[in-house]
């Protein structure tokens, strides 16, 4: 032990005068164990380990692809009869479940709330595995018809709603007009669906499936866990059997021509996005990988100036076993600080990771945190970088060849270049690796960039939304509706603050409601369809959309319910070619298959309007039709508020006037046009490109630190040699070239090779690109100007200072 602490004491003073070379070495260490482990945690929790489910790796999903489409995924959901047909027809799940959305209005003092609902079928939660926190789960006696109505709620619900008040179990509640009673409270992680309270369902084979309020129960989603020993190939080709049959006797379920995918539940939910994380992953691996060779050239060009050193101690005695005891130390000095800042960046990390994260992209059952095996594993890699390359000048001391180590460091002449060729390979792996982060970090902000520039059509600024889902058993029909909704709008524009308000079947610009569609005249081969919206007259204002021909819709052929319609560009260019628009007429099938039938659903066309993105930011637009909302009772709806003032400080008025036109009506997703669109089309790029950018920048730091580290040394050890062209006539500017053009060379090399390795990593940086190409010339073009003039900085500094050398201190120089 007394040794040990001489050692410790030792280590230290030896650290302290080198405080440069030791806060580098352990901010080094510390960056890539900190960056590595925050980001392999999230890949753990979400990637490997998201669901708190037994054996929730083999959970299924059905989806079945319209070959036509450009829908990457396919339809996930069945009607009961189709669900109940799947489950008994396969012979590759030993176990299905089903769920199906429902809003749940729960009337509070001051108003009515709404609740993510889900109707489950039989055997639920013995499925999922997982007990009640308090109370039970439900029962197979609690799924039949005539039992009491019960449901049981989400961890998350019963805290944030009702105070996590124990005794409220077994309390009676009215939802949907219907007194339910609350039997048990779920585990935290317990979100299945990512609902707030689960209701008992069961299915039957009935033509018409209704809830008890009367509405149809059309859509479930299939859950069926794998049978051990089967694997998804084998259970896509048992499903896609079942399909076909089924095609036949469901023909308006299925395309004409479809293919069969059975998807995991964390592929479901996590999606694309988990390529984004695979990149950030890949990303971060590179930065850990820049540390470690950052560290080992930090530890190796440090070796060469304490050769003589530890030859003198060899040669006065040492033995080999002293020397590396008192190395191992020091390296397990740096090592250990290293570990200990790196621990807390990465806690420190992860938090803004997660609040970074785009909502609603992972499992909500997903518990991101500190992972305990990938912080051991990444301090197990960063420390034995410290030991092996810290041992180095040790192991060569305690050679028995004295005279050559003593010799060589005398001279200052080749002893500095024992490990050059090492320290250079290292210095172009990290400008490679280095190169390669920043291609990728800004061929994702050119991405982002392209992104945030394109043209939505509309001006979703000061736009208040607001949905609303009415109670089903007193808004059914189209009348219904429209006593609801004229009043509201009416009170709503007397509102001081509000520019204009509208109704809205769906929040612009993501999709409307799809429908085949006929124009009268017109014949064509295949299918010609569009998505349609039921508005107000006060959508195109509020949304500012223009008008190419035509007008929009005035208050009284609204309130009249006149079938009357108006048209985007794309609709007309594609179904109505050179035809004057204006006055044509348009079928939407759809109207005539809704629960508020449209007898004659044909519309006369009155304006046609610019295009407005309707699918999402990236993708193309679709035809699409604005019709009155007061022609059906049917479909969702919602409210769309211009406000002159922030939009949110018109919530409270907003809600007030809702609640006086009927206080049994519920506010849910209320935010602001410009929120919703930054949360569902930004933040996914957002995220991928910010942290890309973060690592990026720190590997540059590193990288610029690693070569000034190398050359600094190296020239430190040539200060003989560059005494000597001094004295012999060489000017500072000569020296000056000569250093800067040894650094550069090893820029030159790791830049070439970054491109090189960047065109090849093209294709999957693509997956995750919009609007630029991974090969895009300006990022290939500046990214390695950008770490060639880095480069000349780091070459710069050590090359001044050698170009100051004293000829006749040189000279002196052992």
């Amino acid at each position: 032990m007394e040794t040990l602490l001489q050692d410790v004491r030792y280590a230290l003073r030896t650290l302290r005068k080198s405080p440069g070379f030791a806060l580098v070495a352990i901010l080094t260490l510390a960056l890539g164990i900190g960056a590595s482990t925050a980001i392999f945690s999230v890949i753990e929790n979400i990637l490997m380990e998201p669901f708190p489910y037994p054996d929730a790796q083999r959970y299924m999903s059905i989806l079945i692809h319209d070959t036509e489409q450009d829908e990457q995924d396919g339809r996930p959901a069945f009607s009961a009869s189709e669900f109940l047909d799947y489950m008994d027809q396969n012979h590759v799940f030993d176990g299905v479940i089903g769920n199906s959305s429902i809003d749940v209005l729960y009337r509070a003092n001051e108003g009515t709330q709404r609740f993510d609902g889900n109707f489950v079928t039989p055997g639920t939660f013995e499925f999922l595995g997982m007990p009640a926190l308090l109370g039970r789960v439900m029962q197979p006696a609690d799924y039949e018809p005539g039992a009491p109505p019960v449901f049981v709620l989400r961890y998350k619900t019963w805290v944030k709603q009702f105070g996590a008040d124990p005794n409220i179990v077994n309390k009676t509640f009215v939802l949907n007009d219907t007194p339910r009673t609350l039997i048990g409270i779920m585990p935290p992680r317990f979100s299945w669906g990512d609902a707030e309270l689960w209701i008992p369902r069961k299915l039957s084979h009935a033509a018409t499936e209704t809830d008890e309020s009367g509405m149809p129960m059309r859509y479930w989603y299939f859950l069926g866990h794998l049978r051990h020993g089967v694997s998804i190939k084998q259970a896509e080709a048992d499903i896609t059997v079942v399909a076909t049959r089924l095609a036949t006797v469901y023909p308006k379920m299925y395309p004409k021509h479809f293919t069969v995918r059975i998807q995991s539940i964390t592929e479901q939910v996590v999606g694309h996005f988990r390529i984004t994380l695979y990149i950030v992953l890949a990303a971060v691996g590179l930065l850990l990988l820049i540390g470690c060779g950052n560290v080992a050239n930090l530890l190796l060009a440090r070796a060469t100036t304490r050769e003589k050193e530890f030859a003198i101690r060899s040669a006065l005695g040492a033995s080999r076993r002293r020397l590396i005891s008192q190395l191992l130390v020091e390296s397990l000095i740096l090592a250990l600080s290293g570990a200990l800042i790196g621990t807390l960046l990465a806690s420190v990390g992860l938090r803004f990771i997660v609040a970074l994260m785009p909502p609603d992209i992972i499992p909500s059952e997903a518990v991101i945190r500190l992972n305990l095996p990938v912080l051991l594993f990444t301090l197990t890699v960063a420390i034995l970088t410290a030991l092996i390359f810290g041992l180095v000048p040790a192991l060569k001391a305690a050679r028995k060849d004295l005279n050559e180590p003593l010799r060589d460091t005398g001279k200052g002449l080749t002893g500095g270049f024992r490990h050059g060729r090492f320290r250079n390979a290292l210095v172009i792996t990290e400008v490679a690796l280095s190169l390669t982060l920043l291609v990728a970090a800004g061929l994702l902000m050119r991405s982002f960039v392209a992104l945030r520039q394109v043209h939505l059509g509309l001006q979703p600024d000061h736009i208040l939304t607001v949905r609303l889902p009415l109670p089903v058993e007193r808004y059914k029909t189209a009348a219904q509706i429209t006593n609801f909704y004229r009043p509201l709008l009416q009170r709503l524009k007397s509102l001081p603050g509000v520019v204009d308000a509208s109704e809205t079947s769906t929040l612009p610009p993501y999709g409307g409601i799809n429908s085949e569609i006929e124009v009268p005249g017109k014949t064509h081969p295949e299918k010609w369809d569009a998505i349609f919206q039921l508005c107000s007259e006060g959508y195109f204002p509020v949304l500012k959309i223009q008008f190419l021909d035509g007008r929009p819709f005035n208050e009284s052929e609204v309130n009249s319910a006149r079938k009357i319609a108006v048209v985007n560009q794309t609709f007309a260019k594609k179904y109505l070619s050179n035809d004057n628009p204006i006055g044509k007429q348009v079928r939407i099938a759809q109207l005539a298959e809704f629960e508020d039938k449209v007898a004659d659903p044909t519309f006369e066309i009155i304006g046609v309007v610019s295009d407005v993105k309707n699918s999402g930011l990236q993708d193309p637009i679709r035809p699409e039709i604005w019709v009155p909302y007061t022609v059906t009772g049917s479909a969702f709806r919602g409210i769309l508020v211009r406000t002159s003032l922030e939009p949110l400080s018109m919530l409270n008025a907003v809600r007030h006037e809702v609640w006086a036109t009927d206080s049994n009506v519920a506010l849910t997703l209320t935010g602001t046009l410009e929120g919703y669109i930054s949360q569902f089309s930004y933040a996914g790029p957002r995220f991928g490109f910010m942290l890309m950018m973060i690592f990026a920048s720190v590997g540059l730091i590193l990288v610029t630190i690693g070569v000034y580290s190398v050359l600094a040394y190296t020239t430190a050890q040539r200060t003989q040699e560059i005494g000597i062209r001094m004295a012999l006539g060489a000017e500072g500017s000569d020296v000056l070239k000569m250093v800067i053009r040894m650094g550069l060379r090893l820029v030159g090399i790791g830049v070439v090779l970054g491109l090189l390795v960047s065109l090849a990593l093209g294709k999957i940086i693509a997956t995750q690109l919009w609007g630029v190409s991974a090969y895009d010339p300006w990022t290939l073009a500046l990214v390695p100007i950008l770490l060639l003039i880095t480069g000349l900085v780091a070459c710069w500094l050590p090359a001044r200072r050698a170009s100051r050398v004293d000829p006749l201190i040189a000279l002196r120089h052992e």
